[in-house]
């Protein structure tokens, strides 16, 4: 192993090493920040026995000669050298995948990206033959996958190790090249290969990126070598039948034995692939003639070489060029601390990782208000982003840009990172935003309670992804990195959402029976996903089939989920990193005062949610949550008893009789949802009360008893809307509130039923309005920077409501007209919010607050690198007797 110290030491005024990306036979990798650059660089170093035998002087002179090619598709050498001992070479650190760690998800590429792969590969080649530069290792591992466009990484690395050990390669038990990649004259060492080496090596990447396998497979390196030398492949149409004429007669020719008979350079090589017209037919007759006379003389003279010696330096193939695997890895978790007073905000996209899993964006709430920041991974601290406030948070694939919308609107933007003013992409129709990814560099998915939909990266019209069920939703996406399919979470209502896959090609879905509400990805054959309860499962499938191929497994817990009706904080890069709000999901009922500790009201931790004092403060409704079920109950303050009154359903957001005698609720039973009431003492079962015409999301009864207010939920017709029901008299007509464009929620009613607060997105954001009831009559906006969750005092004197800083007070005057007065932040900490319906109440006097506050100690930020190892130790654990 390298001596990390030793290393640091050495190189310390060049370089700073931040962790190690991986190892392998030949050299250890590690990403580091480049000082006088300011820039992030992988770090190869040899490893320290190689580099004995081969000699620092030599190296560095044969290696300086391929510093100077410089090629769109060959990722270039920046520095090269000896330090403390150490043989090391510098290149870019450039995100995304190679080759093999795409066929190691899918097995095979499409035809078309395929060959538009090869043909990159063959331009790199073609330059660097014409520069007297011959590759020598061509493999799936060393093509980088940069935004889908091909980088050849390594090059001329091979040639300057075969030069700096001279006839000494035997000795090191080095053999260049891959076995299954390996041209005919690589496998019986012959002394002086020519650029036909390379493109035979091209071909074999190319026929398994085709057909999901190299030329030539055996069960040692040293049966592959002699395949190599004695046998032919298979026609890649017998494999896979709609490859085009041309592709298969220009791969198998430049998979030739004999050199001459390939093709006479790289680019003859791209172009055949390019031209439908190309066929092998036309063969001359000398060529035919050293085919056969392969058969014969290249048999015997290829075994007697590869007899003496080959055989023994294949067993050493495999590792000793290998490039380094993320998979070894090592697995680190750490936790960024934040300012003094300041905590993650938990909601709808609060917390985003890049692709590349280097930077995370969050935001963050405290005394000084709500702010937005980015971090580097390798830094202690996070960057505010001044001035904004950002949901929905996502980073475009190369980690330049990042998606977000403000909270609660529906227009998405995009900024910059490096700097420069953010752009407007457009809206979605009638819906609030619910999470977005980015399909690719010219896309991205947004999620919505009105489906999911596509925008343009640059700008332009949404539309809608999947023809769907207008009743259903289609929240936080999650694109995989096939970029073919995509993740939901899906359901008929906001509490009640499974698993979602849908095809980016066909525009078709298919929703699981599995209870998620969020999806993160996709890694080793499992879906990746987090309950309402914040556990992280992982569900064996199989994306061509589109089904589950086993059961869930649990792969970790106590992510933090802000609230059913929202979402996991957690978010997967591409590259394995996992960063998530550690905590639990559980809640405490507690009394709350501006000031004083929080007092427990009930001491059992549970999934509770929308808590209700009874009109005479003396008993508390509240929901009580599980994986995939809700009830409601009530507890009596003076007795401290907890009971259970609903028995069947799912059964949320409680709401009083003004008398204090029944508790309404909303329910989903009987394959139906509506509004139900119930003795709040337990003496009867529940009863219908009302069926709304539409789907809708919370209800409350007036002050005086005679009308029921209640909201829709967004549809494919129009947003969140508010109607009133008359209780008394018949069949009179339902009212509308507030209709529009915009989402207008959790309705409620001043103390004298005159006045009606709600919360609108209609600035662009939440804000508090309040309006006449029930006669239509101008609006008043009672917040100014922001607010949900509003509350009326049982005195008609305050209106209440929720910003990211605590909860606000706001002096109102009621009456013939309404106006407000002085706004006042009246309590600060850390409680559970809710996008439905308000998650606290206010006592009696306005002294307390009956809030929801997380269980266990404060939920903290923290990153997984390298989590898909740690994944795959958990599913081979879990596969264990």
């Amino acid at each position: 192993m390298t001596d990390i110290s030793g290393l640091t030491a050495a190189l310390g005024d060049r370089y700073r090493i931040e962790r190690e990306l991986g190892t392998g036979g030949m050299a250890t990798v590690y990403l580091a920040r480049d000082l006088r650059h300011d820039r992030d660089v992988a770090l190869k170093v040899l490893k320290p026995e190689l580099a004995a035998v081969l000699g620092a002087d030599r190296f560095i002179v044969e290696i300086k000669t391929t510093a100077s090619l410089q090629h769109p598709h060959i990722l270039p050498l920046f520095d090269s050298g000896t330090a403390g001992g150490f043989l090391f070479y510098v290149m870019p650190y450039i995100a995304g995948e190679t080759i093999r760690e795409k066929l190691n998800r899918e097995t095979q590429f499409g035809v078309d990206e395929s060959v538009r792969i090869a043909r990159e590969i063959a331009d790199a080649l073609d330059y660097a033959h014409r520069h007297g530069v011959i590759h020598r290792d061509i493999k799936p591992e060393n093509v980088l996958l940069h935004d889908g466009r091909a980088m050849v990484m390594d090059f001329g690395i091979a040639l300057a190790l075969s030069a700096a050990a001279g006839g000494r390669m035997t000795e090191t038990g080095l053999s260049l090249g891959t076995p299954h990649y390996m041209s005919p004259e690589q496998a019986t060492a012959e002394k002086e290969l020519t650029p036909r080496s390379d493109i035979y090596s091209l071909a074999s990447v190319l026929y398994e990126m085709l057909t999901g396998d190299p030329p030539f497979t055996a069960s040692s390196a040293q049966a592959v070598i002699m395949k190599i030398i004695t046998d032919t492949a298979r026609p890649i149409q017998e494999l896979r039948k709609n490859v085009p004429s041309n592709v298969a007669a220009a791969t198998a020719k430049a998979l030739e034995k004999f050199p001459g008979d390939r093709f006479e350079s790289a680019k003859a090589f791209s172009d055949a692939l390019a031209n439908p017209a190309f066929t092998t037919a036309g063969l001359s007759a000398q060529s035919a003639a050293s085919r056969a006379e392969a058969s014969g003389i290249s048999k015997r003279l290829f075994i007697a070489v590869a007899a003496a010696g080959i055989l023994m330096a294949a067993g050493f193939a495999w590792a000793l060029l290998r490039t380094p695997a993320i998979l070894d890895a090592p697995i680190i978790r750490e936790s960024f601390a934040l300012p003094a007073g300041e905590r993650i905000l938990g909601g709808v996209g609060t917390m985003a990782i890049s692709q590349q899993g280097d930077r995370i964006a969050y935001v963050s709430t405290g005394a000084a208000g709500t702010r937005t920041y980015i971090r580097r991974t390798r830094e202690l601290v996070g960057h505010e982003i001044a001035g904004v406030v950002w949901t929905n948070m996502a980073f475009s694939p190369d980690g330049r840009w990042l998606a977000y919308t403000r909270s609660a609107s529906s227009e998405i933007k995009k900024v910059l990172l490096d700097g420069g003013a953010s752009v407007s992409l457009g809206t979605v129709a009638t819906a609030t935003v619910r999470g977005l990814s980015w399909m690719s560099d010219a896309a991205i998915v947004i999620g919505s309670a009105n489906g999911l939909w596509t925008i343009p990266a640059s700008g332009g019209t949404a539309r809608r992804l999947f023809a769907r069920d207008s009743t259903a939703l289609q929240f936080y996406p999650v694109v995989l990195p096939d970029a073919k399919t995509v993740l939901f979470s899906t359901g008929p209502t906001i509490d009640v959402r499974r698993l979602g896959v849908g095809s980016l090609g066909s525009h078709t879905s298919t929703v699981l029976e599995i209870p998620a509400v969020t999806a993160l990805g996709m890694r080793d054959g499992h879906l990746l996903y987090v309950t309402n309860a914040g556990i992280l499962m992982a569900l064996p499938f199989d994306l061509k089939r589109m089904h589950a191929t086993g059961d869930p497994v649990q792969v970790g817990d106590s992510v933090v989920v802000a609230g059913v009706a929202n979402g996991a904080v957690a978010s997967l890069s591409a590259s394995g990193t996992l960063a998530y709000l550690s905590g639990q999901s559980e809640t405490q009922l507690v009394l709350s005062a501006g000031g004083r500790a929080d007092l427990p009201l009930i001491a059992e931790q549970h999934i509770y949610s929308s808590p209700r004092f009874s009109p005479d403060a003396r008993k508390v409704a509240v929901s009580v949550g599980s994986l995939s079920s809700a009830d409601i109950w009530v507890y009596d303050i003076a007795s401290h008893t907890f009971t259970r009154l609903t028995t069947e359903g799912i059964n949320a957001v409680p709401e009083w009789s003004p008398d204090g005698k029944r508790i309404l609720f909303r329910s989903d039973r009987e394959g139906k949802r509506a509004i139900w009431w119930q003795p709040a003492d337990g003496s009867a079962k529940a009863e219908l009360f009302y069926q709304p015409d539409e789907v809708f999301n919370e209800a409350v009864m007036s002050p005086d008893a005679k009308w029921l207010l209640y909201r829709t939920a967004p549809s494919a017709r129009h947003p969140s809307d508010i109607f009133a029901v008359p209780l008394t008299g018949d069949h009179q007509p339902v009212l509308t509130l507030v209709s529009g464009p915009s989402n207008d929620q959790m309705p409620r009613l001043s103390p004298d039923g005159k006045w009606l607060v709600y919360q609108s997105n209609e600035s662009g954001r939440l804000e508090i309005y309040v309006r006449p009831f029930p006669n239509p009559g101008a609006r008043v906006q009672v917040s100014n920077e922001g607010g949900t969750e509003a509350v009326w005092a049982r005195s008609g004197r305050a209106l209440y409501y929720r910003t990211p800083g605590g909860i606000v007070s706001v002096a109102v005057t009621t009456g013939t007209s309404f106006s407000i007065g002085e706004r006042k932040l009246v309590l600060t900490s850390e409680y559970v919010t809710d996008a439905t319906h308000p998650n606290y109440d206010v006592s009696l006097d306005g002294s307390q607050f009956l809030m929801l506050k997380r269980a266990g100690a404060e939920a903290k930020p923290i990153t997984v690198h390298n989590w898909g190892q740690e994944l795959r130790e958990k599913l081979s654990a879990g596969k264990k007797p």
